[in-house]
């Protein structure tokens, strides 16, 4: 018998328009120059050459400037897709969900491009959104994308998929033996009252062995640390230090192999 495997999604950056100039052009190219639907990520929709003209200036002008000739990566033109036939309008929702939790503090722009309505001549039958992200955040910090980034984004839109009902899976073999859950926290500066992103990844690790180890370790710690001998309450010190340093290790450990990346 025959087991039907979910369709895999598809999240790949296509390219970094450098300078005014290059996300002028990549904007036209999305919105098919004027004639499909923006939508911005306070969710209002740019309809029309004219108004994707006030989006360029808008993303020139507002925040931090983009010069029109540049060397650096401005902003970033992702792709997310799905095989053909998937609802198109949930392809649509899930990339606005994607794109809402992890560029919050982002200017961006997206389009949502079908077989029926790409007035291309040449129209892909894979439903699928252009979302292109300006570089320089609201709060002062540059986007810098890396491949445990895309996979991430590849996760959360899956996730999102499904939740539309839409059966979607990755391709990753890190997916099927980490799962991992992204927090987001707000912290304000107490001299510039600015909002930062603070993301810390939590990995929980697969085996079960170890999670049963390390509880039993954690259940001696605790007997030894109410215990009313000195020398065991110096124990479950050590014992602490000891777990604690292994973990910061692995963490740096775990920081270069990002850093190679």
């Amino acid at each position: 018998q025959m087991v039907r495997r979910a369709p895999q999604v598809m999240v790949k950056i296509a390219k970094a328009p450098k300078g005014m100039r290059g996300i002028s052009n990549n904007l036209s190219y999305i919105s098919r120059d004027g004639q499909l639907d923006l939508e911005d990520q306070d969710g209002q929709v740019i309809q029309g050459k004219e108004a994707v003209a006030d989006l360029k200036a808008e993303w020139q002008n507002g925040g931090v400037p983009i010069p029109q000739q540049s060397t650096k990566r401005d902003a970033f033109h992702l792709i997310l897709s799905m095989p053909a036939r998937t609802d198109p309008l949930a392809v649509q929702r899930a990339a606005r969900v994607l794109a809402a939790r992890e560029f919050s503090s982002y200017q961006y722009a997206m389009v949502l491009h079908t077989f029926e309505t790409d007035p291309d001549p040449n129209p892909s039958r894979h439903p699928h959104v252009h979302l292109t992200v300006k570089t320089a955040g609201l709060d002062g910090i540059r986007l810098n994308p890396r491949k445990h980034d895309i996979q991430r984004w590849r996760e959360g839109f899956a996730e999102a998929l499904r939740d539309q009902g839409i059966d979607a899976t990755t391709s990753s073999r890190l997916h099927r033996t980490t799962h991992e859950r992204w927090t987001i926290r707000r912290a304000v500066d107490p001299i510039t009252k600015a909002k930062q992103i603070d993301r810390r990844l939590r990995a929980t690790p697969v085996p079960s062995v170890q999670r049963e180890v390390m509880q039993n370790y954690e259940r001696v710690m605790k007997a030894l640390a109410g215990s009313a001998q000195g020398e065991d309450r110096q124990l479950a010190a050590d014992l602490v230090r000891h777990f604690t340093g292994r973990s910061r290790v692995g963490e740096k450990d775990k920081g270069r192999s990002q850093e190679r990346e």
